[in-house]
C-alpha cells in the first residue's frame, strides 16, 4: 500500500507542477485560475507523498524516497541531451551539409599486432586508393614492438609501419597527439584513424573485448579535419571454418542455439504484413512482364526522398510474396510512406540485367496505412 499510495500521489504532484509550468510559458485566456488549481493540486499531492515518505519509512518507503530522485534527476538529464540536439539540427536544417575538399589525405591503420582484424584493416584502407596509408604501432614495450616489425617482414605487407615510442604509457592521449600533428595547421589535411577490432561470439567477447577502440575513436573524433573509423572483423568465424570441432566452439554453437529457439522464428503475421499476398485482379510481381502494363499490390518497404539540383526525385521498394519491384517518381508524393499497402499500375522496365523491374511515376493507390501500435 505504502508503495502504491506514494506511486500515485507522486505521478499526482508531477502532472500538477508539469501544468503549472505549462500555464506560466502560455499563458492562454484563464490561465491564472488554471495555475492555481494546478499549483495547489500539486503541493497537496506532495505533502501526501511527504506524510507516507516519513511514516512508512522503515516499511520500505526509503526506497522510493531514495530511487525517485536518481530516476527524475536522469531522465531530466537525457531529455537535456535530446532537446540539445534538436536544437542543433534546427540550425542546420535546410542547409546541405558541406563537403570538404582536402587537398591531402591521410590515414592510419593502429596496429598492435598482426592478426586476421589487423588483415582486414588493410585491406579496407587499400580500398580507399589514398596515396598515403599507413600503419601505426604504439611502442609500450620495446621486445613486443620489435616482434611486430619482424613479423611485419615475414608477411611482406605493403603498408609502411610506422613505430612511434609511447614512454608514458598513455595511448589514448599519445595517438591524439600524434593525430593532431599529422592535420597539420593550415586545415588542408584530412587525416582518417581506422581502428581494428576483433569481434567474437558473445558468449566468448564479454571477456576478451576492451573499450580501447572506442577511447581512442572518442578523442580522434573531437579533433578537426579527422575522423575515426571503427572496423570490426569477426574473428570467431573464421575460427569456427577452420576448426570445427574444438570444444570451445561447440559450446559457441549450443550458446547460439539456444538463443535462436528463445527469439523463435518471425511470425506468420508479419511475414504477411512485409510480403502480402495479392488481392484478386493483381497481378504477383514475381509474372510482371517488361514493357507490358500491368497492375501489382505489395507493402512499401523503403522508400528514398532526393534532391538532384533543382529536380525532386523518390525511389521505393514494394514487395509481396513473389517478389520485389522498384518504383520511381519525379514529383512530390507526400502521401506515400514506409509501411503502406499499394496497389499500383504501370508499365515495369528492366534497367540492368539481375536487378528487379522498375516503373516511373506510375499510378497507384493506397490500399492501407501502417498502425504504428500494430504493425
Amino acid at each position: 500500500m505504502p508503495f502504491y499510495a506514494i506511486g500515485v500521489f507522486t505521478g499526482f504532484s508531477m502532472a500538477g507542477y508539469g501544468m503549472t509550468k505549462h500555464h506560466l510559458n502560455h499563458r492562454t485566456p484563464g490561465w491564472r485560475r488554471r495555475l492555481v488549481i494546478n499549483l495547489s493540486a500539486g503541493i497537496l499531492s506532495t505533502l501526501v507523498v511527504a506524510i507516507f515518505a516519513v511514516a512508512k519509512f522503515t516499511e520500505g518507503a526509503w526506497l522510493v524516497v531514495i530511487v525517485f530522485p536518481l530516476l527524475v534527476f536522469t531522465l531530466i538529464r537525457v531529455n537535456r541531451e535530446y532537446r540539445a540536439e534538436a536544437t542543433i539540427l534546427d540550425e542546420v536544417r535546410g542547409s546541405p551539409a558541406e563537403q570538404t575538399n582536402y587537398s591531402h589525405r591521410r590515414l592510419f591503420v593502429l596496429v598492435n599486432s598482426v592478426d586476421l582484424a589487423v588483415l582486414e584493416a588493410l585491406r579496407y584502407a587499400n580500398s580507399l586508393r589514398l596515396n598515403d596509408i599507413r600503419a601505426v604501432h604504439f611502442m609500450i614495450d620495446a621486445a613486443h614492438a620489435e616482434r611486430l616489425r619482424s613479423r611485419w617482414d615475414h608477411l611482406g605487407l605493403e603498408v609502411p609501419l610506422t613505430i612511434i615510442d609511447c614512454p608514458d604509457r598513455r595511448l589514448v592521449r599519445a595517438v591524439g597527439q600524434f593525430t593532431l600533428q599529422a592535420c597539420g595547421d593550415r586545415g588542408d589535411t584530412g587525416v582518417t584513424v581506422v581502428l581494428p577490432r576483433r569481434s567474437y561470439a558473445p558468449l566468448l567477447g564479454r571477456l576478451l573485448h576492451d573499450r580501447t577502440a572506442d577511447k581512442i575513436a572518442r578523442v580522434v573524433n573531437r579533433i578537426p579535419h579527422a575522423a575515426a573509423t571503427i572496423i570490426p572483423y569477426d574473428v570467431q568465424e573464421q575460427i569456427r571454418q577452420r576448426f570445427p570441432d574444438l570444444p570451445e566452439e561447440r559450446l559457441t554453437r549450443a550458446y547460439e542455439r539456444l538463443l535462436a529457439r528463445l527469439a523463435g522464428s518471425t511470425p506468420p503475421a508479419v511475414a504477411e504484413h512485409e510480403e502480402p499476398h495479392p488481392e484478386p485482379g493483381a497481378t504477383p510481381i514475381a509474372r510482371a512482364v517488361a514493357g507490358r502494363e500491368v497492375t501489382v499490390e505489395g507493402r512499401l518497404q523503403e522508400i528514398t526522398d532526393a534532391q538532384d539540383g533543382d529536380r525532386h526525385t523518390l525511389q521505393g521498394t514494394v514487395a509481396d510474396d513473389s517478389g520485389t519491384l522498384t518504383i520511381h517518381f519525379h514529383t512530390l508524393h507526400p502521401d506515400l510512406e514506409a509501411g503502406q499497402l499499394l496497389r499500383i499500375t504501370g508499365t515495369p522496365r528492366r534497367t540492368r540485367s539481375g536487378e528487379p523491374l522498375a516503373m516511373t511515376d506510375p499510378t497507384f493507390r493506397v490500399v492501407e496505412s501502417p498502425d504504428p501500435e500494430n504493425p
